[in-house]
């Protein structure tokens, strides 16, 4: 009796990193976008003013899109929802090195936004398919995620300094479509499917007290702390360094979290995933606190570290409070999260000329910290 459980187990490992590894090669060319596109727009036909809405287009478009995503995976089944998608961001990959002018770049943008809100719901599907280790499969799903970009943010930043700043995406591309075939290769199905449900998601689905820290953690963390980092390094170093710095900085930050997330998903397997993810979130409170009160490097490393655990504690968190329908719960999950992510930037672009970083950190000190006692006395919460 026990080989067909070893055999399912190893099967379902294997599901785990044939979709995160899809997952993590589609990045390839989002990662490099970044880095390439503000500093060389004249090459890809647009100005300085479409930069910004070119990058943030994809989230805007997945923050709505989650619902509608989750629905189609569990009408068409996870494996033809990531087969679809890493085709999807192959396209958009190619089209980066293809064509020019904001219209089309803007369609890339948002057929990637699309695919990677499917890609990202279809590992954390097959992650949340053995419940009894959720966070162990959460946390080396995240960690083999960060592989692609590292190497985007590294090797493709050099080849784009040979090859071109467009043509490098080319190349990019192809090595994407050796995510396609791990795609291919995953099973039909997975040991626990979700249930399927016949009603159609409203595109901005109602918060429940966990989706409020959610939102409050990724208008901090993604939002105003990752704008805001250079800004603050720049106030006692020379421009050049801080730039310098802060790029460092986004790299080491994919290095820790793939470090912390597995580490602390097998805690959360271990012990449970209340106890951890509230200590993780009193960490990142401590982190803000800190950037607040000048001790930039301290808090920042307070903040990175708990980023990287929560990326694995919350999704094992919002698999806990889903007895049916994982993929409608961990869309829901992503939606506030991105928006909060989104909104970040926007509010400090708006309040950073009477207001300074430092006081933003603090205010967001007290509402992460306000949002987590408000969630730690919810019923729900203390019954799981």
């Amino acid at each position: 009796m026990n080989a067909p459980s070893h055999a399912s187990k190893d099967k379902s490992w294997r599901s785990l990193w044939l979709s995160s590894g899809a997952l993590s090669l589609a990045l390839l060319g989002d990662a490099l976008i970044y880095i390439v596109l503000p500093v060389n727009a004249e090459a890809f036909g647009v100005g300085l003013a479409w930069v910004g809405i070119l990058l943030a287009a994809n989230r805007i478009v997945r923050t709505f899109s989650y619902g509608m995503i989750a629905v189609l995976g569990e009408r068409i089944g996870i494996r033809n929802l990531c087969i679809l998608a890493t085709v999807t961001a192959i396209v958009s990959t190619a089209m980066y090195g293809l064509v020019a002018g904001w219209a089309a770049l803007l369609v890339a943008r948002i057929l990637w936004g699309l695919s990677y809100g499917a890609l990202l719901l279809a590992a954390l599907g097959y992650a949340a398919s053995d419940r009894a280790r959720t966070g162990s499969r959460v946390g080396v799903s995240r960690a083999i995620e960060q592989v692609g970009p590292l190497l985007a943010l590294t090797v493709g930043a050099w080849l784009a300094g040979i090859v071109g700043p467009q043509e490098v995406f080319l190349y990019l591309a192809l090595v994407s479509c050796i995510g396609a075939l791990f795609a291919l290769k995953l099973p039909r199905r997975i040991d626990k499917p979700p249930t399927p449900r016949a009603d159609l998601p409203s595109a901005l689905p109602k918060p429940d007290r966990l989706d409020i820290l959610i939102f409050w953690m990724g208008f901090s963390i993604d939002g105003v702390f990752t704008m805001t980092v250079t800004i603050m390094l720049a106030e006692h170093i020379v421009l050049e360094m801080a730039m310098l710095l802060g790029g460092l900085f986004f790299a080491g930050r994919r290095v820790i979290e793939m470090v912390a997330a597995p580490l602390s998903g097998y805690i959360a397997d271990r012990f449970g995933v209340r106890t951890p993810l509230t200590a993780t979130s009193f960490l990142l409170v401590i982190g803000l606190g800190l950037v607040g009160l000048g001790w930039l490097y301290t808090g920042a490393l307070a903040i990175v570290l708990a980023r990287g655990a929560l990326g694995t504690l919350i999704p094992a968190a919002v698999a806990l409070f889903a007895p049916d329908a994982v993929l409608q719960s961990l869309a829901r999950n992503q939606t506030w999260r991105d928006i909060g992510a989104a909104m970040g930037p926007l509010t400090t672009g708006f309040v950073l000329g009477s207001t300074t970083p430092e006081n933003l950190h603090r205010v967001l000190a007290m509402i992460v910290l306000a949002s987590l006692l408000w969630l730690l006395a919810w019923p729900t919460w203390r019954s799981r």
